[in-house]
């Protein structure tokens, strides 16, 4: 599989994705959904860190961290350039 951010979407859901990234979340809603606390400050409300799980985009109400998809996620999580993030992404779900 090449690397791509269509192969890298069509591969990993963004309902899976935040599963495995924000364990303590309670998602159950397509679309919109409470996220739990925003792993991107010391955030101490719920409800203020909102995910997609259809597109992957993310939003904190709070400290205003955002993005469109799960590789901009993974990219704002670990600071890791595009290209890294989608190797990284590849790697850790089992995509070749």
């Amino acid at each position: 599989m090449q690397l791509t951010t269509q192969n890298i979407k069509a591969a990993i859901q963004p309902v899976d994705f935040y599963r495995h990234e924000l364990p303590e979340a309670q998602l159950k809603k397509h679309g919109w959904t409470d996220g739990g606390l925003c792993p991107f400050h010391s955030d101490n409300k719920i409800g203020s860190f909102r995910v997609n799980l259809i597109t992957g985009a993310y939003k904190c109400f709070a400290c205003e961290a955002s993005g469109g998809d799960i590789i901009a996620f993974k990219m704002q999580m670990t600071g890791l350039s595009f290209t890294d993030a989608l190797a990284t992404l590849a790697n850790e779900w089992g995509l070749k």
